[in-house]
């Protein structure tokens, strides 16, 4: 027997924009559990709500943040005896995750065809992707998520949120515009405290083969792009986790940026310190925070952050 549970976010923009249409589509549809909640210490509850009610397909309308709460809660300590099926809708202020396997459009255009779909008997498209378990080493639990990043990473979201969310770009746009705006910073004024973005000397362990950098920026996935037409990453290799470092300086940023996004290399590249390679496991050794699935991070007092890919999460996209 099919039974769909939706968890809301409360306070996402987007859920607010929809949540009329979301509401007549709950009312004609009694049969699906709804929780919403304003704190993240809250979403406990809701899966526990949704576990006792056997929710079958669980829908997650929110953000980043809320998607990586949802998936670290449902491999660390998950409520239910059997693992539902998971969607997600795009409703928050970045939707990366969303973006590449859940429902495209407004939270309630796809809350209404992925009921339609599900009860109708269809499992739509399963899409698998790795999660990346981020262990700091330091007695905190693991944390899940898809994306994790740092220096110029870190650095770029938090000028976002200072340049261009401020302006009221929300969504896609604002991250795109944010990408320009920190390419134009790192033109006009390179790294330094003019343009806001510093290197960080940094330990890179991949599966074993250990390195140090001087290090712009570095980004790591397991997700195909990170935005729509962005997919910074062309290393080879059966490794299920995929990271991109850009060396500090960095040489011809001007040629190099944009071919860094569209994930397309020019031939001098690496040798000019654009790299980007495939793994099962990364070892960090960095001092400066990471972000993962869109959340701060503060690095251990050691710096040692191990990242892994895997266990494998199924999303079902209608």
């Amino acid at each position: 027997m099919v039974r769909i549970g939706v968890i809301s976010n409360a306070h996402s923009k987007r859920n607010k924009m929809s949540m009329r249409e979301i509401h007549t589509l709950l009312a004609e549809h009694p049969q699906i559990l709804h929780c919403s909640f304003h704190h993240i210490e809250e979403l406990r509850s809701c899966l526990l709500q949704m576990a006792a009610a056997e929710v079958t397909h669980l829908v997650v309308s929110g953000g980043d943040g809320t998607v990586l709460a949802v998936v670290s809660a449902l491999l660390n300590n998950s409520p239910f005896k059997v693992q539902p099926c998971l969607s997600l809708l795009s409703a928050g202020m970045t939707n990366v995750i969303a973006h590449e396997v859940g429902q495209p459009g407004l939270p309630a255009t796809g809350l209404k065809r992925l009921v339609q779909s599900v009860e109708a008997g269809e499992t739509g498209e399963i899409l698998e992707r790795p999660v990346l378990s981020v262990d700091f080493g330091d007695g905190r639990v693991i944390e899940r998520g898809f994306l994790i990043g740092g220096i110029g990473f870190y650095q770029g979201t938090q000028l976002v949120r200072r340049d261009i969310h401020t302006l009221g770009a929300k969504q896609t746009f604002a991250a795109k515009l944010g990408i320009a705006w920190s390419i134009v910073k790192i033109l006009a004024f390179g790294p330094g405290p003019r343009s806001g973005f510093r290197g960080e000397n940094i330990g890179l362990t991949i599966d074993g083969r250990g390195e140090r950098r001087d290090c712009l920026m570095f980004l790591g996935s397991t997700l195909n792009s990170v935005l729509p037409g962005v997919a910074p990453f062309w290393g080879v290799g059966p490794g299920r986790l995929q990271l991109t470092t850009i060396d500090t300086p960095p040489r011809r940023f001007a040629s190099a940026a944009f071919a860094v996004l569209r994930g397309k290399p020019k031939p001098w590249m690496a040798d000019a310190g654009y790299l980007s390679r495939r793994m099962e496991k990364l070892e960090l050794d960095i001092h400066s925070p990471v972000m993962i699935d869109g959340e701060k991070f503060d690095a251990p007092a050691n710096g040692r952050i191990v990242v892994t890919a895997g266990p494998v999460m199924q999303f079902h996209k209608f």
